[in-house]
Order: C-alpha cells, then sequence, then structure tokens
C-alpha cells in the first residue's frame, strides 16, 4: 500500500494541477487573470507538471525512507496521511478552478473604487499617444555635394480646410491624429482609457473633446449622489497591469436622455459625443449619449 501511494499520488498530484493550467490556457479563462505578456507561461508551466508527472509515474518509486522505523517521517508513513496530503494539495485548486468565476463581479469592482476621472492614471500616457510620440520623423535626404539642391516644397496649408487631402475619411480633417481610429462614418472609436488620459491631458483632449465616439463598456448604474438623480451611468473596463490582483475598474460616465434597461454588467455600445467638464473639482470625462445598445463582449475583455 506504501508503495503504491508512493508511486501514484506524486504523479496524479502533478497531473492534476498541469491539468487545471492547461485548462484555463486553452479555455481562455487565463485572459481574465494575466496580460497577454503572461499567459504563455501558463501554458509552458502546465506542460512542465505534466512532463514531471510522467517522470513520476514512469519511475519506480523508492519508500526505503518512510519504510526505515528509524526514519523522522512518522506521520507520512500512515496510509490516510498520504490521502489527506494529496487532498489538501488537490482540492483547493480543483474548486477554485470549477467554481471559480470568470470575471469580476460588481461588488469585486466596488470594492477595488472606480476611477472615473484618471487620477490615479497620472504620469502614464495612452498606447496609441505613446507610439505616436516615439515614432521618429522621416529624416530629409541629404542632397549630394556634386548636385545642385532643389528647391523646398512647399509646405500643405493646414490652415486653409479648401487645401485639405480630399481623399480622407469621412469626418476627419487635417490636424486629427493618424492614431485615431473611426468608423465608417467618421466616429471614433474609442475606449474608456483613451477618454480618462484625455481628462488629464489638455493636448489629447483636444483629439476627443465635443467630437462624436463609440465606446463600448460594462453598465454599472449610478446608485448613490447627485448623479443618480440624473439620467446618467456608468460604462466600465478593467484595467490590468500584470495580472488579476492588480486590476482596477475605470469608467466613464455617460449622460442620457433614458437610462438603459439592462442588467447590470451587461456590455453595452454606446455612441455620442465626449465631453470634460468639471465634477466636484476635477476635470471628468462624460459622454453625452445619443445611442446606447447591448453588444458582445470585446475579444480582450480587459485593458491594458
Amino acid at each position: 500500500m506504501n508503495r503504491l501511494f508512493s508511486r501514484w499520488l506524486p504523479g496524479a498530484t502533478l497531473l492534476t494541477w498541469s491539468g487545471v493550467l492547461l485548462l484555463f490556457f486553452f479555455s481562455g479563462r487565463v485572459n481574465a487573470l494575466l496580460t497577454p505578456t503572461f499567459r504563455p507561461h501558463v501554458l509552458w508551466a502546465g506542460i512542465g507538471l505534466a512532463l514531471m508527472a510522467a517522470a513520476y509515474l514512469l519511475t519506480p518509486a523508492s519508500i526505503a525512507c518512510c519504510a526505515d522505523e528509524t526514519c523522522g517521517h512518522t506521520f507520512s508513513r500512515k496510509p490516510f496521511a498520504k490521502i489527506l496530503t494529496f487532498l489538501v494539495l488537490l482540492l483547493p485548486i480543483t474548486l477554485c478552478a470549477v467554481v471559480s468565476p470568470d470575471g469580476f463581479s460588481i461588488k469585486a469592482m466596488e470594492n477595488r473604487g472606480i476611477d472615473t476621472d484618471g487620477s490615479t492614471l497620472r504620469g502614464r500616457k495612452p498606447p496609441a499617444a505613446l507610439a505616436a510620440a516615439q515614432t521618429p520623423p522621416a529624416a530629409a535626404p541629404t542632397p549630394s555635394p556634386a548636385q545642385p539642391t532643389a528647391p523646398a516644397a512647399a509646405a500643405p496649408n493646414t490652415t486653409n480646410p479648401s487645401a485639405a487631402p480630399s481623399d480622407l475619411p469621412a469626418g476627419q480633417d487635417a490636424a486629427t491624429p493618424d492614431y485615431l481610429q473611426r468608423t465608417a462614418d467618421g466616429t471614433i472609436i474609442a475606449e474608456v482609457l483613451d477618454l480618462l488620459y484625455a481628462a488629464q491631458d489638455s493636448a489629447l483632449r483636444k483629439d476627443f473633446e465635443d467630437k462624436r465616439i463609440e465606446l463600448v463598456g460594462q453598465l454599472m448604474p449610478e446608485k448613490t449622489g447627485p448623479d443618480s438623480a440624473q439620467k446618467r451611468f456608468k460604462a466600465v473596463r478593467m484595467f490590468m497591469t500584470c495580472c488579476a490582483a492588480d486590476a482596477r475598474p475605470v469608467a466613464t460616465l455617460v449622460e442620457a436622455d433614458e437610462l438603459p434597461n439592462l442588467p447590470e454588467m451587461t456590455w453595452i455600445k454606446i455612441v455620442g459625443t465626449s465631453t470634460f467638464p468639471i465634477v466636484n473639482g476635477r476635470r471628468t470625462a462624460i459622454i453625452k449619449a445619443e445611442k446606447v445598445s447591448k453588444t458582445e463582449p470585446p475579444t480582450e475583455t480587459l485593458l491594458y
């Protein structure tokens, strides 16, 4: 009996842990727990544990230590103790894998505190603006000494609207930054983080203020305070730096003629005008909604 436990229980434990990690990876549940950078490590850890389990199962067990009466591991020599150890190692992770939710509940978000004005994001730049800032301008070609210098081309007229390129997307002018994504009718596709960054950055704010935008988030009603008396609600997303432990909810306020008749935490698409008034002494992003509709969750439900 002791030989049976010594050979099979360690391998079964490692195999179970491997199965949980691989299940989370291939089912996509790991997407709610880790940023894309760390997800491949879950796969490699699961494969590594499976190989270790195979090594245990294929290697003859040695029970010399625990079979010896002089061994100090008196508890581990008892069969029920090995089973108890096996259950302690397996039950918690198995139960968590089966009953743990795939996302954050509204209570979890409220307990972590919802940032609606970007005050906790100071000093950070949105990914699109950061990429634009890091792109070096194209260097002008150096004329060859043996050839005459060509006359400089006239600079494009950015102050005269009639001189703007005619092939720009609908709703976009020559001053619109290239990193903004738009729908076919020219509506800016924005994220909650874009508006929170814009609330803290006057230069970025010009790209969104009083512009028509489309934004996807989860519905969270305003239950208390002055906003509850108005027809306002939150469009919330989870912002993650590394893993679920540091994830925090960020949201933009939405003002509509009528509150959506949808359950809390429903994924919604909002089309409206972005504004940045002062609320409680802080610049805050508020969308004046034209349309609010239920939608499918995005491929990546978390923001990074």
